[in-house]
């Protein structure tokens, strides 16, 4: 995973840089072809994003915040480790966001990512590869989407590696072969010191703008739809290696039976798609885009073809007129590598005590596991705001929620997040999903019919048929009784809620039909 990662990054760069026609002495396709063979190195890394701002005024508070996080990013690993022999991976550095330095070592191996972090006291996990999952991305499954859910799902865990890299490595050779050399492209011979050693080798400079960078797209595509046999050669791989999951997903199955019409279907779309780039009306991105774009180039190949050193600054801007907002921005990014195919051995971060990512959207076990005066927090908590919670809770009719819960069509599952108004205007959902929902530790005493939500510094208690809650030891009156229906404790949620820190929004048109609940 991690050398195709590398290995992606490193070809494209080659590939949209300076095509692939031998100039100046150097083989930029035995280049490429070194980079898929390169198993080990280690490198150095930095990367910075700049914004070009105009007037913010009209920005949203939010879209502020995000400009003030990332403006200004930038990201240098002092130490970056590699083995794709035993995919497994190694950085340490610092990143810079927001006025803030954080220091950070991160690990990948076959089980997934780790992460240390300056002001935090236990490691955490920030990937899963064993669930295919990255922690803390959620995706709420409807009854409508499960199903291709499920098939991606299996698709992720039925592809592997290998068959990864070789489409991979037909795809870019094949862009490659029909990607002509920019204008610009220059190459000279060349001595560079990269870590305390002199190198020999070729530079190679570009620095592409406006219309010539989108006319190179034009014609990529031109050449790569008029290329038959590359299209046929990459349609067999593509074929080969994936047809099981292609007729997972539900594409036509009779086709992909037969190996010559599930070939020839493959050929077509991909003919089809370099076709449409190609065209006035496929080809308007390029000319939106790219004519806005600016890339500037140049990278380092020593005497036995591997890349050692790679610059490259892209800037984009807004077309004219529009001078308000983010009018563009700038993206640079430097590598040095060496010990190439040497030995090689990352720094993996021990898994012990490890929290996952998500579990820091509780504040409580965020301050457990995160020093609350450390840059760290200060980033998670108010830049990227991870203990939010934002619950919605869709009300229904008192009579047509019975129905559901216990009625002769009963189906409780349609009563997720469900509410109602009792009639006393009040509202009443869940005790349960609201306090877990924001974060806190339900349990539920069926002998008593009493809810508890407890946290560090809040507990309530709540009984069925009482309008009486014991708040950390005061008892309270809520309004209405709390409700048993069918095992569940509806609570009135203004109530709860704002004992335990959140706000109740009942303005707009949405409130008819819904209740959202905010804790910042």
């Amino acid at each position: 995973m991690f050398k195709k990662i590398g290995v992606w990054v490193m070809s494209a760069a080659l590939v949209f840089t300076a095509g692939c026609q031998p100039l100046g002495g150097l083989d930029m396709n035995q280049t490429i072809e070194n980079e898929w063979k390169t198993e080990t190195y280690e490198a150095s890394l930095s990367m910075a994003l700049q914004y070009d701002v105009g007037n913010t005024d009209a920005l949203s508070d939010y879209d502020k915040e995000r400009l003030a996080l990332w403006n200004g990013l930038q990201l240098n690993v002092s130490s970056l480790k590699v083995n794709g022999r035993e995919q497994t991976m190694s950085a340490k550095g610092t990143l810079s966001a927001a006025k803030l330095n954080l220091p950070f070592a991160l690990s990948l191996d076959k089980d997934g990512a780790l992460l240390t972090v300056e002001g935090a006291n236990k490691p955490i996990a920030i990937a899963d590869w064993r669930t295919n999952e990255l922690t803390g991305l959620y995706h709420e499954v409807t009854m409508y989407d499960d199903f291709w859910v499920h098939r991606l799902k299996r698709l992720m865990e039925e592809m592997r590696f290998v068959d990864h890299q070789e489409v991979t490595k037909k795809a870019v050779g094949l862009l490659a072969k029909n990607l002509p050399n920019a204008a610009s492209l220059a190459v000279e011979k060349k001595t560079e010191t990269i870590q305390g050693q002199t190198v020999s080798g070729h530079q190679l400079r570009f620095d592409v703008s406006g219309e010539e960078f989108a006319s190179l797209f034009r014609t990529l595509f031109k050449n790569t739809a008029l290329d038959d046999q590359g299209l046929r050669e990459l349609a067999v791989v593509i074929y080969d290696k994936f047809h099981p999951e292609l007729k997972e997903l539900g594409f036509a199955d009779e086709l992909f039976q037969d190996r010559q019409l599930g070939t020839e279907a493959v050929y077509t779309g991909a003919k089809a798609i370099a076709l449409y780039l190609t065209s006035e009306t496929g080809g308007a991105w390029e000319q939106e885009l790219l004519s806005q774009t600016k890339l500037k180039a140049d990278a380092f190949v020593d005497e036995s073809k591997h890349i050692r050193q790679w610059n490259a600054e892209i800037a984009m801007h807004s077309p004219p007129g529009m001078e308000d907002g983010i009018r563009g921005g700038k993206l640079t990014v430097r590598m040095d590598r060496w010990n190439i195919n040497g030995e090689v051995e990352p720094d993996i971060i021990s898994a012990k005590d490890a929290v996952f990512y998500e579990e820091l959207s509780n504040e409580e076990s965020l301050r457990q596991v995160v020093q609350p005066d450390s840059a760290f927090y200060k980033l998670l908590k108010e830049q990227l705001r991870i203990t939010e919670k934002y619950l919605y809770f869709y009300i229904w009719p008192e009579s047509e929620l019975d129905n559901t819960l216990s009625g002769p069509e009963a189906y409780p599952g349609y009563a997720y997040n469900a509410a109602y108004i009792s009639s006393q205007n009040t509202a009443f959902v869940q005790g349960k999903e609201l306090g877990e929902g924001l974060g806190y530790k339900v349990t539920w005493d069926a002998g008593t019919n009493t809810l508890t939500i407890a946290g560090s510094e809040t507990e309530i208690v709540l009984q069925s048929g009482s309008a009486t809650a014991r708040v950390n030891g005061t008892d309270k009156n809520i309004g209405e009784p709390a409700v048993l229906k069918q095992g569940a404790l509806y609570v009135p949620v203004r109530f709860v809620a704002e004992q335990l820190g959140a706000k109740v929004k009942t303005e707009g048109e949405e409130s008819l039909y819904s209740i959202e609940v905010y804790k910042p």
